[in-house]
Order: C-alpha cells, then sequence, then structure tokens
C-alpha cells in the first residue's frame, strides 16, 4: 500500500509529487518479500568500506561504513522481472536518509565494450528526522561505467533489469537508509 502524501512529501530536482500518476509496489519488504537485495561493495577492486542491507520489521535497511581509502562506496542490488518497468515515469520511494547522499541505480541490457552500463540519480530531499516519499524521474539518468560518465545512451525503462541503491558520497563513516517501499509510476 502507498504511504499517505502529506506534509512531509518531497520532491526531487524538478520532479513533483502528483496524483495523476498511477503506482503500483515494485518492492516492500514484509515477511512475504525475502530480501533479494544482493552487496556489492567497493572491496571488488581493493576498497574497504563495509555495507549491506537486511529487512527489519518490514523495511530495508540498507548501512554500514565507507572508507575512501581505495574505493568509497556501498551498494545492493535486487533483480527486476522483465518489463516490470516498461512506461515507468518515475521510481517514488519512501525512505529515511541520515543527511548522506545516496543515489538509485538502474541496469539494462545496454552495454559499452562490452560492460553493462549503469543509469543513476540522485535521491534528494531525505529527511534524517522522518520517513519521506521522493520521486526519482527515470528521464536524463546519468549513464556510466565504474563511475565514468558516458555520452549518448539513452535509459530504455522496458529494458530494465536491475534496481539498485548507491552511497559514492566521497565521504568516510557510517550510513543508514531506511526504506518502506519502492513503488513504480506511470
Amino acid at each position: 500500500m502507498l504511504t499517505a502524501f502529506g506534509a512531509a512529501v518531497f520532491a526531487l530536482g524538478a520532479s513533483v509529487l502528483t496524483d495523476d500518476l498511477s503506482c503500483t509496489i515494485l518492492t516492500s519488504f514484509g515477511d512475504d518479500d525475502p530480501n533479494r537485495w544482493v552487496t556489492v561493495n567497493d572491496n571488488v577492486m581493493g576498497g574497504r568500506s563495509l555495507g549491506g542491507s537486511q529487512v527489519i520489521d518490514g523495511q530495508l535497511v540498507f548501512g554500514g561504513s565507507t572508507n575512501t581509502n581505495g574505493g568509497g562506496f556501498s551498494s545492493i542490488r535486487m533483480p527486476l522481472d522483465q518489463g516490470v518497468l516498461a512506461g515507468a515515469k518515475t521510481l517514488r520511494i519512501t525512505a529515511q536518509g541520515d543527511g548522506r547522499k545516496y543515489r538509485v541505480t538502474l541496469q539494462t541490457t545496454a552495454r559499452y565494450r562490452g560492460r553493462p552500463i549503469a543509469f543513476r540519480q540522485d535521491i534528494a530531499g531525505l529527511s534524517k528526522d522522518a520517513m519521506q516519499t521522493v520521486d526519482v524521474p527515470l528521464t536524463n539518468l546519468d549513464a556510466s561505467i565504474f563511475g565514468r560518465s558516458i555520452d549518448g545512451v539513452t535509459f530504455e525503462a522496458s529494458d530494465a533489469q536491475i534496481l539498485g541503491l548507491i552511497i559514492y558520497d566521497g565521504l568516510d563513516g557510517p550510513f543508514r537508509l531506511v526504506v518502506d517501499e519502492i513503488a513504480v509510476c506511470r
């Protein structure tokens, strides 16, 4: 079920939460929805960050500690059913942040020199004090490979295969993002 949209609702960039979008739950974190998230930290390239996720009381908790000596990122990813984002305009995320910068990451079938392309967008406006709902528009996503921007590639929502959350803000220290639900809006 979608949360109520009240005074605690914030928007991302020029995106505005509107009632004219039809939203369905993409993932929630109840007992009947096992934690399908896989952790990928900077230690795949020699880094020292620690992080991961677990479901606690029906919420996804993505937490750990980043270390910029050798990397500085932590991420979690989950597979998407084929075509689940077809026609999607935005992801609607209900979460509570900690003052650090998080991004949504999506991967499709698109490749550059044989490598999968990550399409990313900041999640802005998350409070440290309460759950908030923000829209992450699926237009103008940044395309990159291993954090390096590439041009001339367009995100195709119908080809989305992986959804992820990443922290890579250039800061050392603990982080914690609590996610209540993620919805896809058309």
